[in-house]
């Protein structure tokens, strides 16, 4: 993972005062670049250090690996959902896995082939071999470039290794409220997230931090469940559940269909601070509040026994408001009960 100059002068000399704990991966300081050309007006040079991680961890000569990872000092990663993405291909073939911004500006100004840096790519062993040959070259040749995954993505070029998209890899390039993209994830594992400091926290009664603990207790408590969307109805009240395991629920006061319940809201907008275009279908916020689906985020959740099942329960969001539009609800909490999700099913086809 690198930092940037800016992160480090934040907080200066932390390091040096402290020991480092026993408990975290061991760190290193990135070489000297200014030997390096970089010639694009608007980047900084740090892009170099970001680059030449990839080449400077290799050559630690590490035993048994099998995958370099990359990402930014601001990019949360879900280990155990990345495990799962990257055991579905083979290390020993090369292998560069990450996707795109969901911004059509950041994609169109940089390469829809290019795995974006904040969301985090994967090379495989074979790959880095062959990349840190070139790496110092290709700094230098593509010095006009912006940021270290640009100068990544132009090497792979050089070299012929396309890349393998994975959807659970969020670079997070949005503005604004993350629950329209959080309760419409698509049927993959949650690998990463980024840029969640330009975000609103992920849940509305609290800070961004607490916001995030949550979110990852529930994550920790079924890894391979987080965000997948289950849809049920009741015929009885006309009414539509929504689940997005983990995060919220979404009540409908009405019957809707699976392929408009997995389209995502518009609750943000590009990085640029535009409206759209995304890289993905929207449809817009509901204006009438009754209308709307009534929201419930997480509350809780716990193990519902023997290992089996999970127990989630989701509390309803700003009832005061609807009570205020005349279209309050007695439902205050709903209780979802899941089995824990087994990791090989992303094996199956999807369907």
């Amino acid at each position: 993972m690198g930092g940037s100059a800016k992160s480090w002068q934040d907080e200066p000399l932390v390091l040096a005062k402290e020991t480092w704990p026993e408990t975290l991966p061991p760190y290193k300081v990135s070489g000297v670049t200014s030997s390096f050309m970089y010639t694009n007006k608007v980047g900084l040079q740090f892009a170099i250090h970001l680059a030449r991680i990839l080449k400077e961890t290799f050559q630690l000569g590490l035993e048994n690996v099998r995958w370099f990872v990359m990402g930014d000092n601001d990019t949360v990663f879900f280990t155990e959902n990345l495990v799962t993405v990257l055991a579905k291909y083979d290390h020993n073939e090369m292998y560069y896995i990450g996707d795109n911004s969901e911004s059509v500006e950041q994609n169109v100004a940089q390469t829809y082939g290019m795995a974006f840096g904040g969301g985090g790519f994967a090379i495989s062993y074979p790959l880095a071999e062959v990349l840190v040959k070139i790496l110092d070259g290709c700094i230098n040749h593509y010095a006009v470039l912006f940021g270290s995954d640009q100068k990544v993505h132009a090497c792979m070029s050089e070299i012929g290794v396309q890349l393998t998209k994975e959807p659970g890899f969020h670079q997070t390039d949005i503005r604004g409220n993350l629950y329209g993209l959080l309760a419409a994830h698509p049927i993959a594992p949650l690998v990463s997230l980024h840029h969640l400091h330009a975000s609103e926290p992920l849940f509305r009664d609290t800070g961004r931090v607490e916001s995030l603990k949550r979110f990852v207790s529930a994550y920790k408590m079924d890894p391979g469940r987080i965000l997948q969307k289950s849809i049920c109805y009741d015929p009885n009240r006309n009414w539509t559940f929504s689940v997005s395991w983990g995060y919220n629920v979404e009540l409908y006061r009405s019957l809707e269909t699976s392929i408009e319940l997995q389209t995502t809201f518009k609750t943000f907008q590009t990085w640029r601070g535009y409206e759209d275009p995304f890289t993905f279908n929207t449809r817009p916020v509901i204006p009438d509040q009754c209308k709307r689906p009534v929201v419930f985020f997480l509350d809780q959740i716990e193990d519902g026994g023997l290992g089996e099942w999970t127990e989630s329960s989701y509390k309803i969001y700003d009832n005061v408001l609807l009570e205020k539009s005349n279209c309050s609800l007695e439902v205050q909490y709903v209780n979802v009960t899941a089995s824990y999700f087994r990791p090989e099913l992303w094996k199956k086809v999807k369907r």
